[in-house]
């Protein structure tokens, strides 16, 4: 079965809008191993904002704290987290009516923080879901 492919076009206002990304599923070896580093990042960090019925969802919790942990990580492993993250990116352009995709680059791609925050929750719930699923 092929991985899941979802569209995301940014709809708020903005330098933004309009533009067109995808997002590509990641195999489930590679959202295990991300996971498992963020779950050590949380630790590294000493993540404890956790509320008690997050924690009761165990590896399901994931999906909904995961970019907070993130944000309390070092820099480095922020920065790392992020970018195995948006590497299941792509951008749409399209010129003329030719559409182009190529793999995002932050630093060309993006005018707005909100839309890179955005952008790194659908991709978070892209490849977590299952767990928020799992965990019900």
């Amino acid at each position: 079965m092929a991985r899941k492919e979802i569209p995301f076009i940014v709809e708020i206002e903005g330098r933004d809008k309009g533009k067109e990304f995808l997002i590509t599923e990641m195999s489930a070896w590679d959202a295990d191993s991300l996971a498992q580093d963020i779950f050590r990042a949380m630790g590294d960090s000493n993540y404890s904002s956790i509320p008690a019925d997050v924690i009761a969802m165990g590896c399901a919790g994931l999906a909904t704290v995961g970019l907070s942990i993130i944000s309390a990580s070092s820099p480095e492993v922020a920065r790392q987290l992020r970018d195995r993250l948006m590497s299941t990116v792509d951008i749409i352009i399209t010129n003329d009516g030719k559409r182009q995709q190529r793999k995002v680059n932050g630093s060309l791609d993006f005018e707005e923080v909100s839309t890179i925050r955005s952008l790194l929750d659908k991709v978070f719930q892209v490849n977590f879901d299952f767990l928020t699923i799992a965990g019900e």
